[in-house]
């Protein structure tokens, strides 16, 4: 078969795939090239993983109409509860999953006039005539539901026994929209979120799944596993597993839906919690960012930064939360030593005693932007992010991390590991966790 056949990111132990589960074919042949970036695939396992479904397959397909068929057959033999298929939903030639999902299902493909005129209505909606190659848009496998159109590209879901096969856009925002407004209802819907009646002859308890996320910042895997290591972690009744991102480390915690299964995980996570403290962030919510402006908005303060190794990312980070005007006021990216001097304030004497990056200065640049925008919070980096310009005293990765609450400043120093865009957004993430501790010690 053409493509690549690999089993998904674990975001639980190994081996513990009792209950529901899900596989995910994505076509294109730009995706195979690497041309394109499938951010779909973690979209969709984390939105899976929330209905207590299991990703146990993602397989990405090149555009070929045998290949794409061999898949989705595949799949279906083993009976998961939902195949996901992003891409090949277009008007072109190698468009080919509605013609995929007929053949191996065995329906024919059917012509929608409400569909043909609701692609056409797009169209000219933005100002375009829609063209003859789009009508193939308009035809889906027999007894398929249409999904309403996110972009131009209409997907659809149908039932083959009990599993429920739904294609989608391969355009990330489109896809994201149709899951969220169409399909995880469908999902929800189901017992238990497991199969329909009578489908595979297990029961709804027994495919009934419940997931904790509970996410960290500043300690490792290894550490994690250290720590824990008297549990099992493999426990079907409450399985464990980590995935570790630029924001921190998430343990993942897995089992049934049953009261025993519940019981388990709610002494696993008192037990993280516990061991923990401050390391955990969050539990099945938002990140780091959304974190630090909740913290930020329910005690009426306001922060700045002052950014050098980040070049902006800090405050883009800030700003990505609906609503940040509320307590982000603004920012300084202070590259170039003479703007950490005219702009933030960093005594020219600091900066050669010390150099630019160093304790004093991160100190100095935090406080500077405080004052600058007249607010209760302040945040700086200024780092090296390689992979150039280290020295045995300061190697590349070497970061430092100021914050000033409530006229208090602290600096933290760090070496970041990874290639230049990792450090400088790890430097982000721990900025935005520093600011977190500063304000739970404050109250």
């Amino acid at each position: 078969m053409t493509g690549q056949d690999k089993q998904a990111s674990t975001d639980a132990a190994p081996g513990t795939t009792t209950g529901a589960t899900a596989e995910m074919i994505f076509s294109g042949d730009e995706l195979l090239r690497g041309d394109t970036l499938n951010t779909n695939q973690c979209y969709l396992g984390e939105r899976l993983l929330d209905l207590g479904i299991f990703a146990t397959h993602a397989l990405t397909v090149a555009d070929d109409l045998d290949a794409m068929v061999q898949a989705i057959r595949a799949s279906l033999a083993r009976r998961p509860v939902v195949v996901v298929l992003s891409g090949g939903l277009g008007p072109t030639e190698d468009d080919l999953t509605r013609e995929a999902v007929a053949e191996a299902l065995g329906r024919p493909l059917e012509h929608h006039d409400d569909l043909l005129d609701a692609i056409r209505a797009r169209f000219a909606s933005r100002g375009y005539v829609m063209g003859d190659s789009n009508r193939k848009q308009a035809t889906i496998p027999q007894g398929a539901t249409v999904i309403p159109l996110t972009g131009t590209a209409p997907g659809f879901y149908v039932w083959h026994g009990p599993t429920l096969v739904v294609a989608l856009p391969g355009v990330p925002w489109e896809l994201k929209q149709m899951w969220q407004a169409t399909v995880e209802p469908v999902l929800r819907d189901r017992p238990e979120t497991g199969g329909a009646s009578g489908s595979s002859g297990a029961s709804n308890s027994d495919r009934s799944q419940a997931v904790r996320r509970i996410r960290t910042f500043g300690i490792g895997e290894s550490m994690l596993a250290e720590l824990f290591k008297d549990y099992d972690w493999h426990d079907p009744e409450a399985a464990i597993g980590t995935r570790a991102h630029l924001d921190g480390v998430t343990l993942i915690l897995r089992g049934r839906g049953s009261a025993e299964g519940l019981s388990k995980l709610d002494a696993i996570q008192q037990r993280v919690l516990d061991v923990l403290g401050d390391k955990v962030y969050g539990v099945d919510g938002d990140g780091l960012s959304e974190i630090a402006g909740k913290m930020l908005r329910e005690r009426g303060l306001t922060v700045a930064v002052a950014e050098s190794c980040t070049g902006g990312m800090l405050g883009k980070c800030l700003t990505d939360v609906p609503g940040s005007s509320a307590y982000f006021m603004g920012g300084v990216t202070a590259y170039d030593n003479q703007v950490k001097m005219d702009i933030l304030g960093v005594p020219a004497g600091m900066l050669a005693q010390y150099g630019a990056v160093s304790e004093e200065t991160a100190a100095a640049m935090a406080e500077g932007v405080r004052d600058l925008m007249h607010t209760d919070c302040a945040l700086s980096t200024t780092g090296i992010a390689g992979p150039d310009g280290g020295t045995p005293e300061k190697p590349v990765g070497l970061v430092y991390i100021g914050c000033t609450i409530d006229g208090v400043t602290k600096v933290e120093r760090s070496i970041m590991y990874g290639q230049r865009d990792q450090v400088r957004e790890r430097s982000a993430y721990a900025a935005l966790d520093l600011l977190r501790r500063r304000l739970l010690q404050r109250g």
